[in-house]
């Protein structure tokens, strides 16, 4: 058992303002997936009974734990899953906050505090996927529903949202089978073989399926309509049912009789077939599958388990997040039984001298921290939150000092000009901070003006291996003096005296943009704009 691991979770169980556990018992938690290759995972509960601070109001964290990571799935091929050993075992902290957040925007500020408060104890990795949120959405009449793997809090509000309608879809459809008098008992798992009566058929799908594999079909009772009702956008729940069918069986899709058979060629003739053997009333459903005997009927199990679970409503599960805001079945929703003391690792009892020492090196709250920081630099607290979330805050503060750039420019660089880069389709994570600081440095030395930077980022963006020198050299952006700008402006001028005599003020836009296309980078645009309205306005007196 790792103390650092715990000194840790004790710290950050503080900075929750949650109550220490006194002894800690490792926990097992049975994984079945091939995640962790023991089959089991260690947890333990370091604090509970926290809080953070939202919107003015306390919201619980109910406990803080420690436990150790799991592999990573890096692809599926047929019945074969491969894993990426690189993080198993790490120690990492679960935070888990009571059922007490309101709405998808509270759930957001949740999300980014509690990332924000992990990252200033400067003891979590950094980076995409390093803090992992699983929401937990449930409903008045339905049911708590776990969404993993939101690794971008953007995700966080939509994903809440998509739920809840999926909820509100779910109960409804319920509702109305509970209309028609849809028991439990009316389903049954008598699937016919329908292959025969698609032996001339214009279906590609079925006409090019293997020599061992069948068409199975199983009447769903009073679902017409169902099928098709959209549960989240732009899903329907029978693409819900072929979601989870592909989860557990591997087979791709199923095909319904509320979808619009034309689009699979299968015929008028063929549909009615399949609804006279299948004994069909006017108000009932068809779903069909194609793959090996055993696959097929397994596939039919869980169509018909799925349709009979639309009578309880919203069904207990973990779904993995998309990044369209909507979600997909992962497994069903394990409970507390899955946890049982671990033989292996015996109490650890956490003296209060140890929680006494850890407390008085706790770091300054993050929220706290913007608004000194803010005042300190004389920028906007957004812009410092910002630094904070981005871990660019150490960054800043190193240039700023030892450079004494004015601040707004070191910010407005290190966030807007990135992200305008970004959006360019420049990859900025090439850019290190050393080629950064050495940017300040040269702009700090006037070696060169602000306008250069933003073009030596990108060439530094481009080349990872290339140094900010280097750049400078290949772009030749080294500062000229004004006696170096007067000439230029005086040759570009020259060439338009004319033009300037006859437009008179209305000259300068032009000039100016002819100007910076030559000195763009090596002189500030303030001082260009300067000498260059002086020397237009000598040329307008000389003509008087």
């Amino acid at each position: 058992m790792s103390q650092e691991a715990i000194d840790i979770g004790i710290e950050i169980a503080l900075l929750f303002n949650a109550k220490i556990i006194d002894e800690l018992h490792v926990l097992r938690k049975n994984y079945l997936d091939g995640s962790v290759p023991c089959g089991f995972q260690r947890t333990l509960i370091i604090g509970t009974e926290g809080y953070i601070p939202i919107n003015g109001r306390k919201v619980g964290v109910a406990t803080i734990c420690i436990e150790e990571d799991a592999a990573r799935k890096i692809r599926e091929e047929q019945s074969t899953v491969y894993y990426r050993v690189d993080r198993l075992g790490i120690p990492l902290v679960e935070v888990v906050t009571a059922p007490e957040i309101k709405n998808p925007e509270e759930l957001l500020k949740a999300a980014y505090r509690i990332g924000m408060l992990l990252r200033a104890t400067g003891k979590v990795k950094r980076g995409l996927g390093t803090i992992r949120q699983d929401l937990n959405v449930s409903i008045e009449g339905g049911e708590r529903v776990e969404i993993k793997g939101v690794q971008k809090l953007d995700w966080i509000p939509k994903l809440a949202e998509n739920e809840v309608l999926r909820q509100l879809a779910l109960i409804d459809i319920k509702n109305q089978l509970l209309n028609r008098g849809v028991k439990e008992t009316d389903f049954s798992k008598d699937f016919k073989d329908v292959s025969q009566i698609f032996s001339s058929t214009k279906c590609k799908i079925i006409k090019n399926r293997k020599a061992n594999e069948i068409v199975l079909a199983v009447k769903l009772p009073k679902f017409a309509g169902l099928l098709s009702r959209e549960i989240q956008p732009g899903k329907s729940f029978g693409k819900e049912i072929a979601e989870k069918v592909m989860i557990i069986t591997g087979l791709k899709g199923i095909i319904h009789s509320d979808e619009n058979l034309k689009k699979y060629n299968i015929s008028t003739e063929e549909d009615s077939q399949i609804r006279n053997l299948l004994a069909l009333g006017e108000m009932d459903a068809y779903a069909i599958v194609i793959g090996d005997a055993d696959t097929a009927e397994k596939a039919l199990e869980n169509v018909v388990d799925r349709a009979k679970g639309a009578l309880r409503g919203v069904m207990r599960e973990t779904r993995r997040a998309l990044e369209n805001g909507n979600s997909e079945f992962l497994r069903e929703l394990h409970g507390g039984a899955r946890l049982y003391p671990d033989t292996d690792t015996p109490p650890l009892v956490i003296e209060r001298e140890r929680i006494a020492a850890i407390s008085k090196r706790l770091p300054e709250y993050p929220w706290v921290a913007q608004k000194r920081l803010a005042e300190k630099y004389k920028i906007k607290e957004e812009f410092v939150e910002e630094l904070m979330a981005s871990g660019k805050m150490e960054l800043f503060m190193n240039i700023v000092e030892t450079y004494k750039i004015d601040p707004t420019i070191v910010v407005v660089t290190l966030l807007q000009t990135m992200k305008s880069l970004e959006r360019e389709g420049f990859q900025t994570d090439n850019i290190s901070e050393e080629n950064i600081k050495d940017v300040f440095k040269f702009l700090s030395e006037g070696k060169i003006a602000k306008e250069a930077v933003e073009n030596i980022l990108q060439e530094l963006a481009k080349s990872p291996s290339i140094s900010a020198s280097d750049v400078l050299k290949e772009l030749g952006l080294e500062t000229i003096t004004v006696e170096k700008l007067e000439k230029i402006i005086d040759e570009v001028l020259y060439e338009s005296r004319e033009f300037i005599e006859k437009s008179g003020d209305r000259a300068f836009s032009p000039m100016m943009g002819k100007v910076m296309e030559k000195v763009r980078g090596k002189i500030d645009g303030k001082v260009v704009a300067e000498v260059l309205r002086k020397k237009i306005a000598k040329i307008l007196e000389e003509k008087q």
